[in-house]
């Protein structure tokens, strides 16, 4: 019979389990060996278990608890398999669903501090530039309770909690950074200092669940280091430029920072960038 079989060692090397997690499985009534020899104690495995013990490791990747894959194991059959299978598939399929948002939540942050790098030799400069429409994930209007009086938060991160309840209503994964919008109403008047809508844009649009964009269309941009909620003196400079070279204001304004706490300790270092949508 153990010309048939495998000791505890070698089918450790061919299932990549430790010899540790065999025993323990083997505790747990999880995977025994077929046998194990009275005289000298060692413990046989055969080439049928491979298969499981396979199984078994795949289904701890993705994971599965030990209890529920016990459970399978100890009553199998094809239909039980076919619906245990499918039930894990699409665990699966949202587990990949999460790490596509990821994978371009760190493409999105790459670029943003790519492009605040290149920003430092013309820090100053503002901009007039043609851009494309933009898909993006928009959260609700700011419209939630007034500010406790006695509230030491910024109104800003006050209202963010509604935004973060709406991501998660959504299935969408924090870490991206967080664009602010300026409504136009509150725009031409001055009024900058409280966001109408908070919004999310990824580099690729092809996992978040883009509900609106930022339209196509003319954009007066500049970039200054600030503190966050100091963003006056920025905008100052983009009211002078668009009075001294003749345009008007014809929609929003979207405040990113291409470089955050993320990636700099200094707050003074953090570099907001406001893009204002104009017209000749």
């Amino acid at each position: 019979m153990q010309r048939n079989c495998m000791k505890i060692s070698e089918f450790a090397q061919v299932t990549g389990i430790t010899r540790r997690n065999l025993l323990f499985y083997d505790e747990i009534g999880l995977l025994s060996p077929t046998m194990i020899d009275e005289n000298n104690k060692y413990r046989y495995y055969t080439y049928q278990q491979i298969d499981t013990a396979n199984v078994i490791t795949v289904l701890r990747e993705i994971g599965m608890p030990l209890k529920e894959i016990k459970e399978y194991l100890s009553g199998r059959y094809p239909e039980k398999l076919i619906r245990m299978l499918g039930t894990q598939k699409k665990i699966v399929q949202e587990k990949i669903k999460t790490l596509v948002q990821i994978s371009e939540m760190l493409d999105t942050r790459i670029d943003l501090a790519e492009k605040g790098l290149r920003v430092d030799a013309n820090i100053n400069a503002i901009t007039i530039q043609e851009c494309e429409a933009t898909p993006i994930l928009m959260g609700p209007v700011l419209r939630g309770p007034e500010l406790p009086a006695d509230s030491h938060i910024l109104e800003g991160w006050y209202y963010l909690v509604d935004f973060y309840e709406f991501c998660k209503e959504r299935q969408v994964i924090r870490g991206l950074p967080t664009g602010a919008i300026i409504d136009h109403a509150d725009l031409i008047h001055g009024n900058f200092e409280r966001s109408s809508r908070y919004y999310y844009r990824p580099l690729s649009g092809n996992s978040y669940p883009n509900n609106a964009e930022k339209p196509e269309g003319l954009y007066v941009i500049g970039q200054e280091y600030t503190e966050y909620a100091k963003s006056h003196h920025l905008y100052a400079r983009l009211y002078s430029y668009i009075d001294e070279v003749g345009l008007k204001i014809c929609g929003h304004a979207y405040e990113e920072y291409l470089l955050d706490e993320i990636s700099t300790t200094d707050p003074t270092k953090y570099l907001l960038q406001i893009a204002i949508h104009v017209q000749k």
